[in-house]
């Protein structure tokens, strides 16, 4: 269709059957290099273009603008930070540049593609401390541990991904940053948050360590009962540590300026629960959508409108979570898309909804000293919802599907930090279990502590056949959350 412009500089309309000849039109383009799956673009259409090629940003500069953040920002803490912001850039640089090469996205690793915006997003999370929290080195270089930790090994998907990462930030802890490991990193979980103090507003919180790991299980579970006083629709959820683990990554990722999660996992392994959960600890508002029979496309554009319209016109801080189960049309996703990548979805505004826009934008433009004419104040609106709107996508990593959409929608992981949900250890199944029978009163007496054992070892006694199962006859058995709860 857009080829047909170059050629004849329009379209023919037809309702009227006339032709339309657009005149003054610049066309802007932007596409990746070729290959990785992405859709070929014909040489009868890219002949039409200048084409400028721009090469990936140097070493040199990449230095140079994350090490001028992180010196501005340590200059104000005290022990001599600031010594250690050279040292800090050189060894994310170095690590981004060892995941990019050495982890490569494969068919059932199809999310393992980093960008410039991982490496930023590091830094980012390091930018988040106080000089009221860190001040020492160990402190500083433990943060940059954490956040590397969340940036990349959050979406691996087997222990030897993960160990690969611990000898690699090893080395550099030990080797370029010259603090001992031990003291660095006293322990394998490390859980860094700013809702320990729930009285204090949101803007006075301080994301900080939580060393505490039982500390923090009782202030989740305090959250927990809060939420299920004040919901219609209360969770009796067992908090055990990787949740609680999860609960502290979804609530880090929702503190960020527009902070974006893509949660993985099989069903029932409780990515909808702890989003819910993250959200009433940071104080959004959840929104959803609920797909009844006979919802069609004009119902999902017309909850699409009304979620921005909260986050923009209301200008409330808002997580939308969706779920891969409420696809009815691809194009869901497309538009899930846009506001990924721009805030906004084409055609979606009717002319009451603008004027809705327009008053409540408008004085944006005035704060800013700007005219406030159409297209300014839409910006502002787009502005606001940007900052407001938190999506939350969960998606299971199973199947052809989860790949093309991927592969055709590329900000799902662009634009969001991604979280992979493992199965469920053995301490889980254990605590969820005992839950369930002690809730359900079976009148076990004695035998209630043998009775959650046995169905934790069938449980994992199937997935470690179901393992077995597809080495040998390379079929699949998916076991998951869901079937040990039944």
């Amino acid at each position: 269709i857009l080829r047909q412009w170059f050629g004849q500089q329009g379209w023919y309309d037809r309702k009227e059957l006339s032709y339309r000849k657009l005149v003054d039109l610049v066309f802007l383009s932007t596409m990746g290099p070729p290959g990785g799956g992405r859709q070929d673009v014909t040489p009868r259409f890219l002949r039409h273009f200048n084409i400028i090629g721009l090469v990936e940003m140097s070493e040199a500069s990449k230095t140079l603008i994350f090490g001028s953040i992180l010196t501005s920002f340590l200059q104000n803490f005290e022990g001599g930070l600031v010594t250690m912001a050279e040292t800090i850039v050189a060894g994310s640089l170095h690590v981004f540049d060892r995941v990019v090469a050495e982890l490569l996205p494969t068919p059932a690793k199809s999310h393992y593609t980093f960008n410039l915006r991982d490496l930023a997003k590091i830094f980012q999370g390091v930018l988040m401390c106080s000089p009221k929290i860190i001040n020492s080195k160990e402190g500083l270089a433990r943060l940059w541990v954490h956040e590397v930790r969340r940036v990349f090994a959050d979406r691996f998907t087997n222990a030897d991904d993960h160990a690969w990462m611990r000898d690699l930030l090893h080395h550099k802890v030990e080797g370029e940053l010259g603090l001992v490991w031990d003291e660095v990193v006293p322990h394998d979980r490390i859980v860094y948050g700013d809702f320990m103090n729930s009285e204090l507003d949101y803007n006075q919180r301080l994301y900080d360590e939580i060393p505490d790991l039982a500390k923090l299980k009782a202030v989740v579970e305090e959250y927990l009962v809060d939420h299920n006083s004040e919901s219609k629709q209360p969770r009796p959820l067992v908090m055990f540590t990787d949740a609680i683990e999860h609960v502290a990554r979804i609530a880090r990722i929702l503190r960020q300026p527009q902070g974006n999660a893509l949660l993985l996992g099989v069903g029932g392994s409780g990515r909808q629960s702890m989003t819910k959960l993250a959200t009433y600890i940071v104080g959004f508002q959840l929104c959803g959508v609920e797909i009844v029979k006979g919802y069609t496309l004009n119902d999902w554009r017309e909850d699409l409108r009304r979620i921005l319209m909260q986050a923009g016109v209301k200008d409330t801080p808002t997580t939308f979570l969706f779920s891969d189960v409420q696809i009815i049309d691809e194009r869901m996703v497309e538009d899930i898309n846009n506001i990924l990548n721009s805030g906004d979805v084409p055609n979606l505004y009717a002319a009451e909804d603008l004027e809705a826009i327009s008053s409540a934008c408008r004085i944006e433009c005035q704060k800013k000293k700007i005219p406030a004419t159409k297209l300014n104040i839409f910006t502002q609106y787009i502005i606001r919802v940007r900052r407001n709107m938190h999506l939350v996508v969960c998606m299971s990593p199973l199947g052809e599907a989860f790949r093309n959409r991927l592969r055709n929608f590329p900000a799902l992981v662009n634009n969001t930090t991604t979280d992979w949900f493992t199965n469920w250890p053995a301490e889980a199944l254990q605590s969820v279990g005992k839950s369930i029978i002690e809730t359900a009163d079976l009148g076990l007496g004695d035998y209630l502590q043998q009775s959650v054992t046995m169905f934790k070892t069938i449980h994992l006694s199937v997935e470690k056949s179901s393992i077995e199962y597809y080495e040998m006859m390379r079929r699949r058995n998916w076991v998951t959350p869901t079937s040990y709860l039944e």
